[in-house]
């Protein structure tokens, strides 16, 4: 038998490590960090690239506001809002007014653009206006501020900001879907998802609660921040808060040295809880938010004007799937009364086939202000403006709406 020698098969040795080393580094798949901020044009690359892969609608780098949009703003009074996809397509808008301005701009807007109800581009951005009705991006600022999540191809998505002022510093809150390729939540659940695709399949045609559409991939929910005093140059994301049970919507005030939160559940209630840090929080409490029979909170916007809380409250009809727009007002934050369903206009008639999805409102020249979002036939995210006068008490059931 003849002796084994190692010096023989050394080279080949060598090659074989070499092609384990180098070709995962060739080929494997190359995604933008979570947490960056990518200039617009590598943005919309990264994206369409990955929807050519997933055989998605992919919106052209010189993309148009397309023609029938026209016909759509006259007769929805829509808003033009520029999204970094081109699309203008957008949802979960959150404005702040202020009246003085604030590092230029009276009005400053977060949302996400949504085309087609795509949530690949569902990264939250910032656009800035001083009349309410042009918006664009602050001069030197480059959308997404929140960047693409590392795992987009895989279905992993962020969604609902939220603006809040700290002093003179403005904060984003946004959340975080982590991606998940089998189940949707738990164990033997029918709904599948494939990656990185929008449309959820059930090939087991069993019964489940409606309440699985609320889950997003694998219902884990993570919130991050940045922050900024110029609102051009953003701090890296900062992880707050982690939850498995919904934070749907979470929208935030900073009152007397404390962040104060309020979110949806995939149950479908509205809960509150207030903290320091924005990472040490209270335990939750339940709000009381009486809403129509069949209609569960869903999204939400809340501010405090005097010693009141207005809530606007997009709820969910859960026979259908569509959205319904309220307002309600509470003295300490938890126990709401309803004011009134809530219409861009008088003729409820030119609403009946739309939705109304998380919207925003303000106090502006003591009347409110809120831009409300669409759900337009065909999967197609708009904005429309209104404003109202501001309702004297909680028992006010009545108010005029001014398109």
């Amino acid at each position: 038998m003849k002796s084994f020698s190692f010096k023989k098969i050394l080279p080949f040795l060598c090659v074989i490590l070499c092609v384990a080393v180098i070709l995962p580094t060739v080929f494997a798949p190359k995604l933008i960090e979570q947490n960056s901020v990518p200039a617009s044009s590598k943005a919309k690359e990264a994206v369409k690239k990955i929807m050519s892969s997933t055989q998605k609608i992919v919106m052209a780098s010189n993309a148009k506001l397309p023609a029938s949009f026209g016909q759509m703003q006259a007769k929805y009074n829509l808003v033009s809002i520029p999204t970094y996809d081109g699309s203008n397509q957008l949802t979960h808008p959150k404005v702040l007014y202020f009246p003085k301005g604030w590092n230029g701009y009276q009005y400053w807007m977060s949302m996400t653009p949504y085309p087609y109800e795509h949530d690949l581009y569902e990264n939250p951005s910032i656009v800035v206006s001083n009349d309410g009705k042009t918006w664009n991006a602050p001069a030197g600022l480059t959308n997404p501020v929140s960047g693409i999540p590392s795992d987009v191809a895989a279905g992993g998505h962020y969604s609902d900001p939220q603006l809040v002022m700290r002093g003179n510093t403005m904060e984003l809150w946004y959340r975080y879907n982590p991606a998940k390729v089998t189940a949707l939540s738990s164990n033997n659940n029918p709904f599948i998802q494939s990656a990185g695709s929008t449309k959820i399949s059930n090939p087991l045609k069993q019964p489940v609660s409606k309440k699985i559409w609320r889950r997003a991939n694998n219902s884990i929910n993570i919130y991050y921040r940045k922050t900024t005093t110029d609102g051009v140059h953003w701090t890296a994301a900062q992880k707050l808060r982690q939850d498995r049970d919904g934070l749907l919507s979470m929208c935030v005030n900073y009152e007397n040295g404390e962040y104060k939160t309020w979110y949806a559940t995939y149950g479908g209630d509205l809960f509150s809880s207030e903290s320091k840090d924005a990472l040490d929080w209270s335990t939750p409490v339940r709000c009381t938010v009486p809403l129509p029979k069949g209609d569960e909170s869903y999204h939400q916007d809340m501010i405090k004007y005097g010693s009141d809380y207005y809530l606007l409250q997009t709820a969910e009809k859960m026979a259908n799937y569509s959205f319904q727009l309220f307002l309600l007002r509470s003295e300490d934050g938890i126990h709401f009364t309803q004011i009134e369903q809530v219409f861009p206009s008088k003729d409820i008639n030119l609403w009946k086939n739309i939705s109304f999805y998380r919207s925003t409102l303000f106090v502006k020249e003591n009347k409110l202000d809120m831009y409300i979002s669409l759900i337009i036939p065909h999967l197609k995210w708009y904005v429309t403006h209104i404003t109202m006068p501001l309702p004297p008490s909680t028992k006010s059931r009545t108010a005029i709406v001014k398109v």
